[in-house]
């Protein structure tokens, strides 16, 4: 929550239904008298501030619950299908939309591929018809909508919510917000997809508990979302988490960035397709090799390969997932978090990979910070970024920091 401090009464208004609107989403149902007890707050400040959330039609009286002596007494919840916020993720090969109610309760999804590279201008306004149609799906007005989030696979500054630069996109400076035409009153928000992860998985996801942990996404480019003490860690411009960048070879192949070996080039999903491709031209014996045209060989391919018991399949997931478990190394040994969640298409093959990872972990770092990680796959996996830009909206409903 937003951090308290003195001010005028309206603010203090503002801050007292944001605290009890939170209190009452983390508890699901709660009594006005739980809400005063925990808040300190008196029946008659409690009655006053549950009213005007009733009134704005964020919250409905649901029943009632047991009673401690005397009175049933009324139940408060979020009210379902009340108001909703809209999530867009956009990656290299496909846009993926949701629309969320105030409860985090999923009431729409649309995914539509994209060509490679794709146009921003396109994307843009396919984003914008995308969240339009599941309005009209479910019948609602713009009033209804909270706010659209927007998780994109690159730099994005804090500060100004451009994207600063998305190379597998091959976008640079891009503004977002100043370009939607359709949904230009509508409060926007840009964020990083790997922050947009991070911050499903603290909302709805294996982090709801935790206040240091790191989400790591896995697909055409790693990124990593980081929390501490509670809070998304953004660095001084924005830009922190980019693990993609850890050199675990340096005599690997070169990357996008400059530098050589990189996680991106020995580990991404890209990179696992390029070496599976890479080796059957070569000749290695495969199931791969049924492949009459070695270019439609991609991660499923390889994935299923493996799984069938085909060696060289195998040998390309458990390498990928040594060089993994080095970054995690370095991620553990830096910042001795509680949990690692691995994500995005990790999850497609993360039973058949994930022990190595846990094997170098415990192998390489430092005993006792590795003895407190528990480094496991997200159990939402491929649409975790666009949940987690779904849900920025009603962060900032419940005046939480961004």
């Amino acid at each position: 929550m937003a951090a308290k401090r003195a001010g005028n009464s309206k603010f203090l208004k503002e801050y007292n239904e944001s605290v009890v609107l939170d209190l009452i989403r983390t508890n699901k149902a709660i009594s006005k008298a739980e809400l005063s007890s925990i808040t300190g707050l008196s029946a008659t400040a409690m009655g006053v501030i549950t009213a005007s959330l009733i009134g704005k039609g964020y919250i409905h009286e649901m029943g009632t619950g047991e009673s401690k002596g005397g009175r049933r007494p009324i139940m408060l919840e979020l009210k379902p299908d009340s108001f909703y916020s809209a999530g867009i993720d956009m990656d290299t090969d496909y846009i993926k939309a949701v629309l969320m109610d105030i409860t985090g309760k999923v009431v729409n999804n649309k995914c539509i591929d994209m060509l490679v590279p794709p146009s921003f201008d396109l994307v843009i306004k396919k984003a914008e018809k995308l969240v339009v149609k599941m309005l009209e799906e479910q019948s609602l007005d713009f009033s209804k909508l909270l706010g659209i989030g927007f998780s994109v696979p690159g730099m994005v500054d804090s500060l100004t919510h451009k994207i600063v630069l998305a190379p597998n996109l091959e976008w640079e400076n891009a503004d977002i917000r100043q370009s939607l035409t359709i949904l230009g009153d509508i409060p926007s928000y840009v964020e990083n997809e790997s922050m947009s992860s991070a911050i499903c998985e603290n909302w709805i996801g294996l982090c709801s508990n935790v206040g240091n942990f790191v989400c790591i996404n896995i697909k055409s480019g790693i990124g990593a979302g980081i929390f501490t003490g509670g809070k998304l860690y953004r660095g001084t411009g924005g830009t922190a988490g980019e693990v993609g960048h850890i050199s675990v070879d340096e005599n690997g192949p070169k990357c996008g960035c400059g530098n050589y070996g990189c996680l991106e080039t020995v580990a991404s999903s890209r990179s696992i397709v390029e070496r599976a491709r890479r080796l059957i031209k070569q000749g290695v014996v495969s199931s791969l090799n049924r492949f009459d045209d070695v270019e439609e060989i991609d991660l499923d391919a390889v994935i299923d390969a493996s799984r069938s018991g085909d060696e060289a399949a195998r040998n390309i997931l458990n390498e990928a997932a040594r060089y993994i478990g080095i970054a995690v190394t370095n991620l553990v040994n830096t910042l001795n978090p509680s949990k690692i969640v691995l994500g995005k298409e990790f999850v497609k093959y993360a039973d058949l990979v994930i022990d190595i990872i846990k094997g170098v972990v415990e192998c390489k770092a430092l005993k006792d910070p590795a003895e407190r990680v528990e480094v496991v796959a997200s159990e939402i996996g491929e649409s975790a970024s666009a949940l987690g830009a779904a849900i920025i909206p009603l962060k900032v409903l419940f005046k939480y920091t961004l």
